[in-house]
């Protein structure tokens, strides 16, 4: 019953089946079968429908009233009335970086999804700083410490960089080894979601360590990494990714390494969970874990 009543709470809360359909990830149909259950289990009329209106009961309204907020409780005892720990449902919506689990998270996902066959998954890629109760995301991965300290976060990973280009990039334009010649090359900076432009870094020599601040004067900047790719690959541009996402390209002899003796900044990534004890939240950040663990 108790999933029943999660439904019955959802419904209420959203004042339509159709919209809890949509949030939920289930056919109206099914909400509407699962409330005319739980009415009968419990003898009791809950919503009062017409053509194109519903209204909570009487007893609907004290039922609402006593069950409000307690949405995270009720999927959990549903966990734990079934007895079986590998077993996670629901839906859960995650945020991610647009192009750090390219090559490390998004190939496994499949396999993720095949273990928990009862769990259905919303995944949205962004560079942005999220508030998990205001936009409904149960867990996220974000660059750098929120500034809502109130949060609880993890940090999960710590992303090295690389500059790249083409070998015909290097035909053409030369080869980029000193950072003083950087002005005399096309570099792709980065475009934050929100219109910020990040196109100042420090970088380290592997040999002295010392540090040098490059501000580079750019032409383009974007906030796509695949499109970024596509730039690389005309072999007019030079741009900075993820090395776990273009080191086989690199060994392939399809990118070549700018700047090689130096090294740049790496970017903490934080994890956050909206909640600390759901089931499919847990288990979707393990999964996470598991995938960024010794990169």
């Amino acid at each position: 019953m108790y999933d029943d009543l999660f439904l019955f709470v959802k419904v209420a809360q959203f004042g339509s089946f159709t919209k809890a359909a949509k949030e939920l990830g289930v056919y109206q149909s099914t909400i509407s079968r699962r409330i005319l259950s739980l009415e009968e289990s419990l003898g009791a009329k809950l919503i009062v429908r017409t053509a194109n209106h519903f209204e909570l009961s009487l007893q609907g309204q004290r039922l609402y009233q006593n069950l409000i907020g307690q949405e995270d409780l009720l999927e959990n005892k549903i966990f734990s009335a079934l007895q079986n720990e590998d077993l996670v449902f629901g839906e859960i919506r995650v945020m991610l970086p647009h192009s750090l689990p390219l090559q490390i998270i998004t190939p496994k996902i499949p396999d993720f999804m095949e273990k928990h066959p009862n769990l259905k998954a919303r995944i949205y890629f962004q560079n942005h700083e999220v508030n998990l109760q205001k936009e409904y995301i149960d867990l996220a991965i974000i660059y750098g410490l929120p500034e809502q300290q109130a949060q609880r976060v993890k940090l999960i990973h710590r992303a090295e960089l690389v500059a790249v280009c083409t070998p015909e990039y290097i035909s053409q334009y030369g080869y980029l080894t000193d950072p003083a010649d950087i002005d005399n090359h096309q570099v792709i900076v980065v475009l934050r979601d929100h219109g910020e432009i990040i196109n100042r870094t420090n970088i380290v020599h592997n040999e002295t360590q010392q540090v040098t601040s490059i501000n580079i004067n750019h032409t383009l900047a974007t906030n796509s990494f695949m499109h970024n790719l596509e730039l690389v690959d005309t072999g007019k541009f030079i741009a900075v990714f993820y090395v776990s996402a273009v080191e086989k390209a690199i060994n392939e002899g399809k990118y070549v390494r700018v700047l090689p003796d130096y090294s740049f900044e790496k970017l903490d990534f934080y994890m956050l969970k909206r909640v600390q004890d759901d089931p499919k939240i847990n288990a979707f950040s393990n999964f996470l874990e598991e995938c960024l663990a010794g990169l």
